[in-house]
């Protein structure tokens, strides 16, 4: 998995490029739009827009605290709706299919395991119609 964001929090002063492995790549095509029922029943749908959902998980990696706050500043940068480029399948030397998304509110999540050990989630965002 490679990861292209605009590092613009300032907390490392890194070049905003994260690789890494997933454990956990699912995604899901969700319209988003509204349903009305009228009193006779009749059901009219409004559809604005297609939004591909996928979730993401990395497997645990072995950390400098450097490269921690490179992950916590991916998360910060890219938490209201910045957009950013992911590649689940390729890296930075051999990109395989480079998608620009953005990032779900609030679905970022660090987990820590012992030996300095992380793991991180979180939900991309790409409106596909």
């Amino acid at each position: 998995m490679y990861i292209n964001f605009n590092p613009s929090r300032g907390i490392t002063g890194g070049d905003g490029k994260l690789e890494s492995t997933l454990q956990q790549f699912d995604s899901s095509d969700q319209p988003q739009g509204k349903e009305h029922i009228a009193l006779s029943g009749a059901r009219e749908f409004t559809v604005y827009r297609i939004e591909r959902h996928t979730t993401c998980r990395t497997v645990p990696m072995r950390l400098t605290p450097s490269q921690v706050a490179e992950w916590r500043e991916f998360g910060a940068s890219c938490a209201f709706g910045e957009f950013f480029t992911f590649d689940a399948e390729g890296t930075e030397a051999n990109p395989d299919d480079p998608q620009t998304v953005e990032l779900k509110h609030k679905s970022f999540k660090e987990k820590r395991y012992p030996g300095r050990l992380y793991e991180f989630s979180f939900t991309t965002l790409q409106v596909i119609a």
